[in-house]
């Protein structure tokens, strides 16, 4: 939804180039050099800054998260959830509640023992292995997605999934761990560790990244306002040349705000929403370079 908008995002990046250039060449020398600096200085500061920010509230998010996902298991049926789920792929089977829990939490080969349980049911073969594990995954990444979309973002939900389906077997701890119905504390803090550290880390460094660029940008203005308020010299061909040049660069730090803040969107909600989603992004000629940039840091 929204891919037929890419275009906005090549105009937003030739519109934000194009006022910073007008504007500077405006304002003078003087008054660009100061704002390079500043600019600069919001860049750099920002990207360095943010990541030693992420690292020390991060720790902070995580025991929230684990709260969170902590008093939705409280009262969670995780063998009810995945035997519904399993009825619902056309089997034809009653799954009986206590012996996949027996199952599940147990260690092993789970899939495969699930898989040889479901076809002594009715002494007939369910389904072709490599199928029924595929389909079982995707329950895996559902019932998880479901559990965390619940209190977290859609986003965050959708990386756990996507997670589990790379790695199917790294789940199978989080169900070995809900054998406990009386402690969620091991399952709770197993899902925000093991799928959540990268979305929330993420949305930790974008937030700071803005948070220090805004901080810095609003006081280059104010000390470009003021320390350039007398420049009254004509603007020379030499001067117009090296405004327009810092002009464009500030027009980049313009965008790679703007990434910032598309990404920010994204990660705070879903890929799917409209204009923020990355099939739109791909189609792009120009913005994409800059939003895979802020997507890797």
């Amino acid at each position: 939804m929204g891919v037929q908008f890419w275009w906005f995002y090549d105009v937003a990046v030739v519109a934000a180039i194009l006022v910073c250039v007008f504007i500077t060449v405006k304002k003078g020398l003087l008054k660009a050099a100061l704002s390079f600096v500043g600019y600069m200085l919001a860049l750099f500061l920002s990207l360095s800054i943010s990541a030693s920010m992420m690292n020390s509230i991060n720790e902070t998010v995580c025991n929230s998260n684990k709260k969170k996902i902590r008093q939705i298991l409280e009262d969670y049926d995780y063998t009810e959830e995945l035997a519904g789920y399993i009825q619902t792929l056309g089997y034809n089977v009653y799954v009986n509640r206590k012996t996949l829990g027996d199952i599940i939490h147990q260690e092993g080969d789970i899939d495969g023992k699930i898989y040889k349980y479901l076809n002594n049911i009715n002494a007939e073969k369910v389904d072709t292995e490599s199928a029924f594990k595929e389909k079982l995954h995707e329950g895996y990444a559902l019932i998880a997605s479901n559990i965390i979309s619940r209190e977290l973002s859609l986003y965050s939900a959708e990386t756990a999934a996507r997670m589990i389906k790379e790695d199917p077997e790294t789940f199978y701890e989080f169900m070995i761990k809900m054998d406990d119905p009386d402690d969620r504390r091991p399952p709770a803090d197993f899902l925000v560790d093991t799928y959540l550290s990268e979305p929330y880390r993420s949305q930790i460094r974008l937030v700071s990244i803005l948070a220090v660029m805004i901080f810095i940008l609003v006081l280059t203005f104010f000390v470009t306002y003021a320390r350039g308020s007398k420049d009254h010299t004509e603007i020379s061909f030499i001067g117009g040349f090296f405004s327009g040049l810092i002009g464009i660069f500030k027009g980049v730090v313009i965008v790679f705000a703007i990434a910032v803040i598309v990404r920010l969107n994204v990660v705070l909600g879903s890929n799917k929403m409209l204009f923020f989603n990355h099939e739109a992004i791909d189609n792009t000629y120009v913005f994409k370079y800059v939003y895979e940039f802020v997507r890797n840091l």
